[in-house]
């Protein structure tokens, strides 16, 4: 049977089937998108990846970069990360505590991710999309299903910036498979209409008893 939503009813799918944009930090015309890609069935370890495009291009307001020497996000309050692991590319090693000019500092309210072999890393053009993909385990269950906005700190290195460092909160992007509470209204809302319509429809279409 063939049937048209139309009205609220077809804004009310649309919006059900359009997925959701994701959030970014762009510093120096370069974009940061961090997402949490799933939590595990204990609630202590976060798996992430952080995708990083626009380095050396036309919209970089500094150009010039080679390498990174150390990145880091601010620790999950109220817990704290005890372990992590830097899945790709490979050569950074988990350390506790932010960064500076050296890599990571072992100071501060941070986990950090400290590269071990400085150069060109991992691409010796850096003018490409970089994706880093991370685990990192906490002392506590459950807390990061609200970790929105961490502090993030990045150290480039390069002939023009050798401690360029980025120390801003970057949004956290989900994707672990569990809706919002927005989004499971809308849900709801849409497959209540279409059934709705259906029932309606077939209302019409049955023989009147005379």
């Amino acid at each position: 049977m063939r049937f048209l939503l139309k009205g609220p009813i077809a804004a009310i799918a649309l919006i059900v089937a359009s997925p959701a944009s994701a959030a970014d930090l762009i510093v120096n015309g370069i974009t940061y998108t961090l997402t949490q890609d799933s939590i595990s069935a204990d609630g202590l370890t976060s798996f992430f990846t952080l995708l990083i495009s626009g380095e050396n291009t036309a919209s970089d307001t500094e150009g010039g970069r080679t390498g990174i020497n150390a990145i880091a996000f601010n620790q999950p309050a109220p817990g704290t990360v005890v372990t992590g692991t830097m899945t790709s590319p490979s050569g950074f090693t988990f350390a506790l505590g932010g960064l500076n000019a050296n890599g990571c500092s072992g100071s501060g309210n941070f986990f950090c991710f400290d590269n071990t072999a400085i150069g060109p890393t991992p691409s010796t053009l850096l003018s490409g999309p970089l994706t880093f993909t991370f685990n990192v385990t906490a002392d506590t269950a459950g807390i990061w299903a609200n970790y929105a906005n961490p502090d993030f700190k990045i150290d480039w290195v390069g002939t023009n910036n050798n401690y360029d460092l980025v120390s801003q909160p970057i949004p956290v992007n989900t994707n672990n498979g569990v809706p919002e509470p927005a989004t499971w209204a809308m849900m709801l809302l849409g497959f209540g209409a279409v059934g709705y319509t259906m029932r309606r429809r077939r209302k019409v279409l049955l023989p009147q008893v005379a």
